[in-house]
C-alpha cells in the first residue's frame, strides 16, 4: 500500500465508483483540506474535468491513474499543487491554468495548455496539434513530438520544444512570449530560459522515466 511521507495511507478516489466529476473534485478538495500531501485518483478512463477549477494553498501531489479525459486540471489555481497524470490526457489539458504544475507522462491531446495564464505544464510524451494555443503566461515544455500549429497566437509565457520534434507552422500569429527550441543532449545550458526548463524537469524528476536525459521521441 502506498503511503504519504508521514506514513499514513494515500487516500484514493475511484472514478468508476463516483463517476461525477463534481463529486470527485469535491471529495478531492476535502482530502486536501484535511492536510493530505498525496491523493490518488484511480480509473480516470476518459473522465473529463478532473482536478479542474480547484483553488487553494495546498502543498500536495494529486496522482491521476489511467487515461484522463478532456480538460484535466483546467482553470487550476493552486500554486503548490502538483498534478501527475500517469497515462495519456485528452484535449485541453491545462486549459486556462493559472497556478500549479501539471505533468503528463503519456501523450497529450490537442490544445494542451490552451489560454493558460500561469503555472507550468510538462508533457513527457507527444502532444497533439495547437499545443499552447493562445498561451498568455506560464511555462509549457514538451519532451516528445509536437503536432502542427504549436504556440499559435501566443502572447506571453515560455514554450519549450525540441527543434527536431516540432510540427509545421509553429508560432503562427505569435505576438509575445518566448518560443524556445531545445537541442537534444544539450543539458548544460546557461541561459535564463534553460534554467526555467531544467528547474521544471527537476521538479518532476522522481516521476520521469528518463530523468537524466532530455526526453524520448
Amino acid at each position: 500500500m502506498s503511503r504519504e511521507p508521514g506514513g499514513a495511507p494515500v487516500p484514493t478516489l475511484s472514478v468508476p465508483d463516483i463517476r461525477d466529476y463534481d463529486r470527485i473534485n469535491a471529495e478531492l478538495v476535502q482530502h486536501l483540506d484535511q492536510g493530505h500531501a498525496h491523493v490518488r485518483i484511480q480509473g480516470a478512463e476518459g473522465q473529463r474535468l478532473l482536478v479542474a477549477g480547484l483553488a487553494g494553498a495546498w502543498n500536495a501531489v494529486v496522482e491521476v491513474e489511467g487515461r484522463a479525459g478532456p480538460e484535466l486540471a483546467a482553470g487550476l489555481n493552486a500554486p503548490n499543487l502538483k498534478v501527475v497524470c500517469q497515462g495519456a490526457a485528452a484535449d485541453g489539458a491545462g486549459r486556462s491554468l493559472r497556478a500549479g504544475r501539471l505533468l503528463i507522462l503519456g501523450d497529450a491531446g490537442p490544445a494542451l495548455g490552451y489560454a493558460m495564464e500561469g503555472g507550468a505544464i510538462l508533457a513527457a510524451g507527444s502532444a497533439g496539434p495547437r499545443a499552447g494555443l493562445n498561451q498568455r503566461g506560464g511555462v509549457i515544455a514538451i519532451l516528445g513530438n509536437v503536432g502542427p500549429l504549436a504556440a499559435e497566437r501566443q502572447t506571453g509565457g515560455q514554450f519549450f520544444v525540441y527543434a527536431d520534434r516540432v510540427g509545421p507552422h509553429w508560432g503562427r500569429g505569435t505576438r509575445g512570449g518566448r518560443l524556445i527550441q531545445l537541442t537534444p543532449g544539450a543539458d548544460e545550458l546557461a541561459s535564463a530560459d534553460a534554467e526555467v526548463f531544467q528547474t521544471l524537469r527537476r521538479d518532476f524528476e522522481r516521476w520521469l522515466p528518463n530523468a537524466k536525459g532530455t526526453g524520448s521521441q
